[in-house]
C-alpha cells in the first residue's frame, strides 16, 4: 500500500477520487460524500488513533454528478458520517505519504444495477472539464470464503476467483474484470468487481503502467493492491505541457453534424470519420444548434464536459441528439434538412467565477449550479441577451433554481462554427449572433 500510494503522489495529482463498496448504499443510486471534509478513524477496529481528515472537492464531486445523471444515472448525498473503512485504507496509507489535498469519495448502488461504466465515464469528463489532474483508487476485497472462519463462510471454489482476478489485473486485462463471471462473484461474496470497473473505465480501459504489488489472503479474505494504469505523465514540473489548437479545421464540424444528421435520417449505420489533427483530437465539450435559415431555433444539444473520444465524435454525437432528441422540439423530417443551417460551438475551459462582474453574456457563456445538482447553461453571444442578469436570470430558469438560491456559477468561452460562415471573417460573423433564449 505505501508503494501504491508513492506511485500515485508521482503523478501529482490535483485531486484524488475514492470508490468504496462499503459506503452506505441506496438502492438505485450511487452515494457522493458530501460534507466539506472527509473524516474517520480506525476507531472500530481498536486503532481510534488512526485518523484522517482531507478536504472534500465537492466542485468535482458534483460535476461527477452532473454528468452521470446526464447519462441517465442516480445520485444521493452522504451526509454527517463517518469515513468507511474501504475509503479510509487507502486514504490512510496517501495521508501518510503526504496527500493532504482535495478529495471525492464516491459510494455504490446496491442493486448491482449497471451504470458502473457510466459513473466511470462521468469522472473521467468531469475531471477534464474542471482541468484537474485526478487519481482514481478502486478499494474493495477480493473473495471473503478462502477459510472456514472467513467472514461470510467456506467455499470450496472461492479461490478461483481470486486467481482470476489477480491474473488479469497481472495482464493489465481491465475488460476482463468486467467480464467475470457473475456466478464466480456470487461464491466467492466479493466486492471488488464494481469499484474496478468504474476506475477502469475512468481511465478507458487503458491498462499501460499496470503492475500487481501483492496478494493475500489473510482472515479468509483476499487482498490484493494493483496499479490498473498508468500512463506516461503529461506533465512538466506540475504544469500540464498544452499545444496549439489547428482551430481552423474546426470549420469542418458544422458540415460533419450535418452528415451525421443526414445519416440518421437515411437509416445508414455510417460511422464519425476518423479525427485528423490536434484540434479535431481534442476531448472538448460541444453545442450542436440547428436553425432554420430564417434564424429560428430547431434544435440545441451539447455537452459542457466531453462524452466521446475528440471533436468529430462529439459533434456527430450532439449532432443526432439536437435534431431527434431536443424535447422541446419534434423530430427533424428528412424534407426539413435543406432549409436548416448548422451551428456548432466549441467549449473551452470552465472557471469559476466569483463576481458577476467577471461575466459578458457576449463573450462567456455561463452555467449556474445548485448543490443539489440543479444546474442551467447558457451559450454566449445570444442576440436578445444583453446584460448579466438577463444571462443569470435565463440559466437559473433553465436549470429549475430559484432567484434567492444560492449556486456556483463558471463561465466558458467558446469557437464558434457556422455552417457557410468562416469565423475568421469577421464581417460575416457579427451575422450569425444566435437568436432566442431558449438555446
Amino acid at each position: 500500500m505505501r508503494e501504491a500510494a508513492a506511485a500515485v503522489l508521482r503523478h501529482e495529482p490535483e485531486t484524488v477520487v475514492v470508490i468504496s463498496p462499503h459506503s452506505p448504499r441506496r438502492p438505485g443510486f450511487f452515494g457522493l460524500w458530501a460534507d466539506d471534509r472527509l473524516q474517520g478513524s480506525f476507531d472500530q477496529f481498536g486503532a481510534a488513533e488512526a485518523r484522517v481528515g482531507l478536504p472534500n472537492d465537492r466542485h468535482l464531486a458534483n460535476a461527477i454528478g452532473a454528468e452521470f445523471q446526464f447519462r441517465g444515472g442516480k445520485t444521493w448525498l452522504i451526509h454527517s458520517q463517518a469515513l468507511d473503512h474501504g475509503a479510509l485504507v487507502p486514504l490512510w496509507f496517501l495521508a501518510e505519504a503526504g496527500w493532504a489535498g482535495p478529495t471525492v469519495v464516491l459510494g455504490l448502488d446496491c442493486l448491482k444495477a449497471g451504470r458502473l461504466t457510466g459513473l466511470g465515464e462521468a469522472i473521467a469528463i468531469a475531471g477534464t472539464a474542471l482541468s484537474r489532474r485526478v487519481a482514481v483508487i478502486a478499494s474493495g476485497d477480493m473473495s471473503h470464503r478462502l477459510t472456514p472462519d472467513a467472514p461470510c463462510g467456506f467455499h470450496p471454489q472461492a479461490h478461483e476467483f481470486d486467481e482470476k482476478f489477480i491474473r488479469l489485473v497481472r495482464a493489465g486485462d481491465l475488460r476482463g474484470v468486467e467480464q467475470i463471471s457473475p456466478m464466480l462473484r456470487e461464491l466467492a461474496a466479493e466486492d471488488v468487481v464494481d469499484s474496478t470497473v468504474i476506475a477502469a473505465a475512468a481511465v478507458k480501459w487503458d491498462g499501460t503502467g499496470h503492475r500487481l504489488l501483492n496478494y493475500e489472503g489473510p482472515f479468509g479474505v483476499g487482498y490484493g493492491v494493483a496499479i490498473l494504469s498508468a500512463p506516461a505523465s503529461k506533465f512538466s514540473g506540475g504544469k500540464e505541457i498544452k499545444t496549439a489548437p489547428e482551430r481552423r479545421a474546426g470549420e469542418a464540424l458544422p458540415g460533419l453534424a450535418r452528415r451525421a444528421v443526414a445519416a440518421a435520417l437515411s437509416d445508414s449505420s455510417e460511422l464519425p470519420p476518423v479525427a485528423c489533427g490536434t484540434y479535431l483530437n481534442s476531448q472538448r465539450g460541444v453545442f450542436v444548434t440547428l436553425r432554420r435559415r430564417n434564424g429560428e431555433l430547431r434544435g440545441c444539444v451539447g455537452t459542457l464536459t466531453p462524452a466521446t473520444a475528440n471533436l468529430v465524435e462529439e459533434t456527430w454525437r450532439n449532432a443526432v441528439l439536437a435534431a431527434f432528441q431536443d424535447p422541446r422540439f419534434p423530430r427533424v423530417e428528412a424534407e426539413e434538412l435543406s432549409d436548416l443551417q448548422f451551428h456548432v460551438s466549441v467549449i473551452h475551459s470552465i472557471e469559476d467565477v466569483v463576481t458577476p462582474e467577471e461575466l459578458n453574456p457576449k463573450r462567456y457563456g455561463v452555467t449556474v449550479s445548485a448543490a443539489d445538482g440543479r444546474h442551467g447553461l447558457l451559450l454566449p453571444g445570444i442576440e436578445s441577451v444583453n446584460t448579466v442578469a438577463e444571462q443569470l436570470h435565463i440559466a437559473r430558469m433553465k436549470g429549475g433554481i430559484r432567484s434567492d438560491e444560492p449556486v456556483q456559477i463558471q463561465r466558458f468561452q467558446v469557437d464558434e462554427f457556422v455552417e457557410g460562415v468562416s469565423p475568421w471573417n469577421k464581417t460575416k460573423s457579427r451575422s450569425v449572433q444566435r437568436k432566442g433564449i431558449l438555446q
